[in-house]
């Protein structure tokens, strides 16, 4: 009985620790030409439809299309156009909100490109 009770206290210490959480936050401002030269990288070949959802025409798609061979160059050739079109609108939120529209559906770009870390911060778990 003492052996059970000394391993639940031993138990009890070890759960209250102390964790390290990565707490991250939306960049503000736009994001920056090598920033969406590396998502061009990345996203392959659904930069058609991120470029509908930032809305972008359907006829400058098509002239990317043709004008540029491979897919990471179609892909910047469009973020920049979105870019130079919308100026100081062309935020980090609204670049989200495309990565992350059902016809996109790549979270795990946005949450790359468009957060940043403003931690760790230490949390205690209580046992």
């Amino acid at each position: 009985m003492f052996s059970l009770l000394c391993s639940i206290i031993i138990a009890k210490q070890v759960v209250r620790s102390w964790v390290k959480l990565l707490v991250m936050q939306r960049k503000a401002g736009v994001p920056s030409e090598a920033e969406l030269l590396s998502l061009s990288g990345e996203l392959g070949s659904k930069w058609k439809n991120l470029s509908r959802a930032l809305g972008i025409p359907e006829s400058n798609i098509e002239v990317i299309e043709e004008e540029n061979r491979r897919v990471v160059e179609k892909c910047y050739s469009s973020l920049i156009l979105w870019k130079q079109g919308r100026g100081s609108l062309a935020t980090y939120e609204v670049l989200e909100a495309g990565l992350c529209h059902g016809v996109v559906l790549r979270r795990d770009l946005a949450e790359k490109y468009c957060y940043e870390r403003i931690g760790p911060q230490e949390h205690e778990l209580r046992g």
